[in-house]
């Protein structure tokens, strides 16, 4: 009895002996393998070894260096904090550590600077505090995130660095610029917002205006822009932006008179009458129209763009000899105008004179060979006066020069339907709702193709779509109407505009 009682210690000790030999072994083994450079021959010892001992601090460490020279950065982070946390007071794992996550920071700036911004974006994620201690790797981070869309992420960084005060309104301009760029609309409104109330200079506030345009905030970017015009009077984009935002709201006399000042404030620009005057014929003032272009208030009268739209608003007035002069004008000016003999050929058109109208096409055409809106007007006018294979050459031709223009297919739809070429003009206008599916008359047109092809339940399925969008469409405008009834500058000489 008092022999078990002696050996019980013993046989005690060399149980527990059992498992340190092993751990002993394995480590020695995975230090030798390290020493030799087989990091993959290494890691199985090293994990065995902290098996049987999970909380030994060298074990951790040793395995953060086998990842890193594995090449697995994330695994090897983990093993460092834990070994840091088993012995707080050894210097290598926090050493190891700190280069760990500085490898992953300067390849996220090399990444950065290189425009790869998957890659650091993928750096940022490893290289831990010190991005978030770095407010240009932040904000680059940021600029990457946007770039690839991940804008739910940017904003979150954006909002972490401006509740620390990272951001500066320069930086933070920047930011919201490419936001606008990238029509994220609503969260560069909030940047501008900030730099707003940051520097309330005119030009961050007229910068937050135009970022309220961009996200239909209209009525806002309205009450704005009425405080900066009243601030600087003369400033011609304010005005021209409050028109714009008047107009979205359909407030039509304080969107003319808004358009009529920028007109007046910048009478060298073309564009400030154009938009006057568009105004005016979608209300049909045109004779106003004519007044305004005439009455020498904005010296642009003698430019080619403004003879064009005084020979458009002629025309729609019925004065079609007036028309002409305009458009012959506009092209003294400008031969190359091709809107400008489309709208000379209109005249003649429309006075039933076809044979002119053609003539004056075929001569643009001989003179500008390779232009959409003459190979397109041109095609409709043969196709009228009955010369279908010229005119389905010009289609063809215009529908190569605007792939995305559905107009041409549909026209030389139209031509084949004529002639029951129904295979062609099948594919005419299947390739017409595949550029623009909401295109009515085209479900229509091909649910008749269908069923002379003898497709019956195709043609009834294109039928069944055109009666479904005229009805949306209807909806949408009576929506509309009850609704109507019921109711980015430079902050300084290096920041670029904010317009996207």
């Amino acid at each position: 009895m008092t022999r078990n009682r002696m050996l019980a210690p013993a046989l005690l000790f060399l149980m527990s002996a059992c498992p340190l030999t092993a751990q002993n072994k394995a480590l020695d083994d995975a230090v030798r393998l390290i020493r030799g450079g087989h990091f993959d021959q290494a890691l199985p010892r090293l994990e065995e070894a902290h098996r049987l001992a999970p909380r030994d601090a060298t074990i951790e460490n040793l395995l953060g260096i086998t990842e890193t020279q594995l090449n697995h950065p994330d695994k090897a982070a983990t093993h460092y904090r834990n070994a840091i946390r088993l012995a707080p007071s050894q210097a290598s794992p926090h050493r190891n550590l700190g280069f760990n996550l500085l490898a992953h920071y300067y390849l996220f700036l090399l990444a950065l600077a290189t425009n790869h911004d998957a890659d650091a974006l993928e750096q940022a994620s490893h290289a831990g505090q010190l991005i978030e201690n770095d407010p240009d790797a932040g904000a680059g981070s940021i600029e990457a995130e946007i770039r690839m869309g991940q804008v739910d992420a940017a904003t979150s960084r954006i909002k972490s660095m401006e509740s620390t005060n990272q951001l500066t309104p320069v930086r933070e301009y920047t930011i919201a610029v490419l936001l606008s760029q990238h029509a994220f609309y609503g969260q560069a409104v909030g940047c501008f917002k900030r730099i707003a109330l940051l520097d309330p200079s005119w030009e961050n506030r007229y910068n937050l205006s135009l970022a309220l345009l961009y996200d239909g905030q209209f009525a806002e970017a309205s009450k704005l822009l009425s405080t900066l015009h009243n601030e600087r009077p003369s400033n011609a984009d304010a005005l021209m932006f409050l028109g714009f935002a008047f107009e979205m709201q359909e407030k039509m006399p304080e969107a003319l008179e808004a358009y009529r000042s920028a007109a007046v404030a910048d009478p060298t620009n073309p564009d400030r009458t154009l938009d006057y005057t568009r105004v005016l014929m979608d209300t049909d003032r045109y004779d106003e129209a004519i007044q305004f272009i005439q009455s020498g208030t904005t010296e642009t009268a003698s430019s080619s763009p403004i003879k064009l739209r005084l020979g458009a608003v002629e025309m729609i007035k019925g004065d079609y000899p007036a028309a002409r002069e305009a458009f012959n004008a506009a092209l003294a000016e400008d031969p190359e105008l091709d809107a400008a003999y489309v709208g000379l050929a209109q005249t003649y058109a429309r006075q039933g004179n076809n044979a002119e109208a053609i003539r004056v096409l075929e001569a643009a055409r001989s003179k500008s060979p390779g232009r959409y809106l003459l190979e397109y007007y041109f095609g409709l006018l043969a196709s009228r006066l009955g010369r279908e294979d010229e005119a389905i050459v010009s289609l063809e031709r215009a529908a190569d020069l605007e792939p995305r223009s559905p107009d041409p297919s549909f026209e030389l739809g139209k031509i084949y339907a004529s002639k029951q070429d129904w295979p062609d003009a099948r594919k005419e206008f299947e390739h017409v709702i595949a550029l623009n599916p909401k295109l009515v008359p085209a479900h229509y047109q091909l649910s008749q193709v269908y069923s002379h092809l003898g497709f019956h339940a195709e043609a009834k399925q294109e039928a069944e779509q055109a009666k479904t969008l005229v009805n949306t469409q209807r909806d949408e405008a009576l929506r509309k109407q009850r609704e109507q009834g019921a109711s980015f500058q430079r902050q300084s000489s290096a920041m670029p505009s904010p317009m996207p």
